[in-house]
């Protein structure tokens, strides 16, 4: 389905084997008390076939942004004119670079000289996994399409901390009864499918808890983006003065959920994508890569993967990865 307006897609990536980041890295790296080290900079060699992917799946996407700290991955074709490289230089203040956490790093993307108004954010574990239109992403009016659903912290991980931040920000700015009241059939709607239960279930708490984080690429409208952070500028501050994720953070996040509390956003099932774990559903992942079950998939890395695992985990993925897209995108170099 055609939208009259152009839609940008923004990936970051880090190589982490770099030994010019990594000299970087080691200067600060005792700072870094929440990441898991060995886990959380990786790389399985697999991000060409995002470009694949998205030049069979999502030819019409009008730009890409590959965000980078002064990186490039080796086979990238620059020159093409449909990708630019952008270097935290361009987005982050000076004063809070070198940065290695993500979180601040995404709260600069609107940012990105030239981005349209319109655009999808990707980690670079996100791909597209089948045939996606624009209207997977935004409505024909332009509303960023998400999924609505209430959900409650259940604290586990350290990194359950960004949930307290960004609902305690919307608790103070957001009155939930009017919310619920104004946005009642885009929380409760058929397409939310069994998120529906755990909405009705929370439905009359007095404040909101959580919300549902599926983690698939975000739709995300530059001007809103803008909006929302320099409206909590303080947080957004605290969050760049962390160089590694901190309890203290923000995240993008914060945005989205401003857009399901003001009902700027469209309704879309949350079976559009689907998030694995590459140590529990290693198995899972190489079939539905091979049968496209899903539009979107995420393929979470776990601090459990040892390194021979990690190895063996990555010749895997190339492998189904190169049998399905076999043929080099015009993003990477020629032999």
């Amino acid at each position: 389905m055609v939208v009259d307006f152009k839609i940008d897609f923004v990936v970051s990536w880090v190589n982490g084997q770099d030994p010019k980041w990594l000299k970087k890295y080691s200067k600060y790296k005792n700072d870094d008390t929440l990441d898991v080290k060995n886990a959380r900079f990786r790389d399985y060699g697999i991000f060409k076939y995002w470009f694949r992917a998205v030049e069979k799946n999502a030819p019409w996407v009008n730009h890409i942004y590959l965000v980078t700290d002064n990186q490039m991955p080796s086979w990238l074709e620059d020159k093409n004119p449909k990708i630019t490289i952008i270097d935290h230089s361009e987005i982050i203040d000076e004063k809070f670079r070198p940065v290695f956490n993500s979180s601040a790093i995404e709260l600069n993307l609107y940012k990105i000289k030239n981005l349209e108004e319109h655009f999808v954010y990707f980690n670079d574990d996100m791909f597209l996994n089948k045939p996606v239109k624009p209207t997977d992403f935004f409505s024909k009016k332009g509303l960023p399409k998400d999924t609505a659903g209430l959900n409650a912290i259940q604290p586990l991980y350290d990194f359950d901390y960004i949930h307290t931040n960004n609902m305690r920000i919307i608790n103070q700015k957001f009155n939930k009864k009017k919310v619920m009241r104004q946005q009642f059939f885009k929380f409760i709607n058929p397409v939310n499918l069994e998120l529906n239960i755990y909405t009705i279930l929370l439905f009359f708490w007095p404040k909101f808890t959580r919300f549902f984080d599926l983690h698939y690429p975000y739709s995300l409208l530059k001007s809103e983006m803008k909006k929302v952070l320099e409206e909590n500028n303080e947080a957004y501050t605290r969050t760049m003065k962390d160089r590694f994720r901190n309890k203290n953070d923000i995240t993008i996040w914060l945005v989205r959920y401003y857009s399901l509390v003001q009902g700027k956003f469209s309704v879309r099932s949350p079976r559009v994508g689907k998030i694995y774990d590459l140590k529990d559903d290693y198995e899972k992942v190489l079939s539905e890569i091979k049968k496209s079950k899903h539009k979107m998939i995420v393929l979470n890395d776990d601090s459990e993967i040892n390194k021979n695992l990690f190895e063996k985990k990555s010749r895997g993925l190339i492998n189904v990865f190169n049998a399905k897209y076999p043929e080099k995108s015009s993003f990477e170099k020629g032999d």
